[in-house]
Formats: structure tokens, C-alpha cells, sequence
């Protein structure tokens, strides 16, 4: 008498809880993740053929637009605060603890140190007009760009041996591809002056002909 064999049922997996968590998940990334800042100025870099990546953090961006306008920007909200925290104490600017705080969370800024009172009062809209904003000063007469570099390391350094980061900045330089030398030669020549004789240089990425060719 053959036996009887009993049916057999295709295992179903509830995947509710699965979409749940991954939902969680989604939502929570889009909730801390923090938007870049949209820098106040259009730079159209020059070309060039190198693939080198720059770190998305422990950066020091300087950018100079068109008109030769100078604007600079940090990445860290600590190290951000340690500097505005130097300057204001080294330059008596008078900032309260809240402008100190909202400047370690805003972008990149192009004001004389006088200036930045009304830059931190600005709105968002407002910060990101590059008219209104002179540059930060790079000549020789009245440089407020090196102390803004220097102080911004010396914070970055000295954070990395708080282990509060993990690196010193990287420099980095991006000019537009229509700014007129002298500008970009002032620049170089304030990172000269405060021994920064390694930077990088941002340009747009463009096909290698070597590699077009077969080479």
C-alpha cells in the first residue's frame, strides 16, 4: 500500500518588517545627512586631464572668480568655531557666541573682517550673491586672506592632536578659467608667505588623447 505523502507548502517570507526597517533607515540618512553649501560664486575651472580626487572632508577651498574676487571656505563645524573663536580674540571683531556659531555652520565667504557682522546677519539668498560681496583682501597693502589661512590650519592642527579630527587641511585652489593672473598671483603669493608651498588646483575633467588614441 503506497504511503500517503502529505503536500507540500511553498514557504512564504513576510517582508513587512523588512520594508519597515528599511524604510527607517532611508528616512533617517535624509534627515542627518547635511546639504553642502552652495558656493556664492560660478567658477568655470579650466581643463585638464588629471583624475586625482580631493577628500570631501579636511579641505581648505580658496576660490577667486572672474573679477579676480577672492572667497574662502572650510569644511568641519569644529574646526570652523576654533578659527572664528582665534580671529575674534586676535582681531577684537566682536562677534557673540551666537554669530561665532552660526559662522561654523555657513559656506564660503568673501568679506573684509569688518564686514562679516553683516555677512552673518544675511540671509541665505542674500549670502549666495556674489555681489554682494567685495572678496576677502589678498593684496599686499591690507592681506586679511593669510591670517584666515594660517589661523585655519593652526585650528585644524591643532584639533588632529585633540583627535577631534583625523587630518590637516589639504589647500585647495579654484580659480575660474577667465581670472585675470595678477589675482591668482596674489593668492600664490600669500600661500608663499605662509609657507604653503603645497596646494591642489581644481579643474574640470576632459578626455586623456593618450588614452583616446590607444596609448
Amino acid at each position: 500500500m503506497p504511503k500517503h505523502k502529505p503536500p507540500r507548502h511553498t514557504p512564504t517570507i513576510d517582508m513587512t518588517a523588512m520594508c519597515d526597517v528599511s524604510f527607517l533607515l532611508l528616512t533617517f540618512f535624509m534627515l542627518t545627512a547635511k546639504a553642502k553649501p552652495q558656493e556664492p560664486v560660478v567658477v568655470d575651472t579650466p581643463s585638464s586631464i588629471s583624475e586625482t580626487k580631493l577628500p570631501e572632508s579636511g579641505t581648505l577651498t580658496i576660490l577667486i572668480d572672474k573679477e579676480g574676487k577672492v572667497f574662502l571656505d572650510m569644511t568641519g563645524q569644529h574646526t570652523r568655531y576654533a578659527l572664528i573663536s582665534d580671529m575674534n580674540s586676535q582681531y577684537q571683531m566682536g562677534l557673540t557666541e551666537e554669530e561665532m556659531k552660526k559662522f561654523s555652520i555657513f559656506g564660503a565667504f568673501g568679506v573684509p573682517r569688518k564686514d562679516l557682522r553683516k555677512w552673518l546677519a544675511m540671509n541665505s539668498s542674500e549670502r549666495q550673491n556674489a555681489n554682494n560681496f567685495p572678496g576677502i583682501p589678498s593684496d599686499t597693502v591690507n592681506n586679511e586672506l593669510g591670517p584666515w589661512i594660517h589661523n585655519a590650519r593652526l585650528a585644524q592642527f591643532r584639533l588632529k592632536q585633540e583627535e577631534v579630527v583625523r587630518d590637516e587641511y589639504v589647500i585647495v585652489l579654484k580659480a575660474d578659467k577667465d581670472t585675470p593672473y595678477p589675482a591668482i598671483q596674489k593668492v600664490l603669493n600669500t600661500l608663499s608667505d605662509i609657507n604653503v608651498n603645497k596646494f591642489n588646483l581644481i579643474t574640470s575633467l576632459e578626455s586623456d588623447p593618450n588614452k583616446t588614441q590607444g596609448l
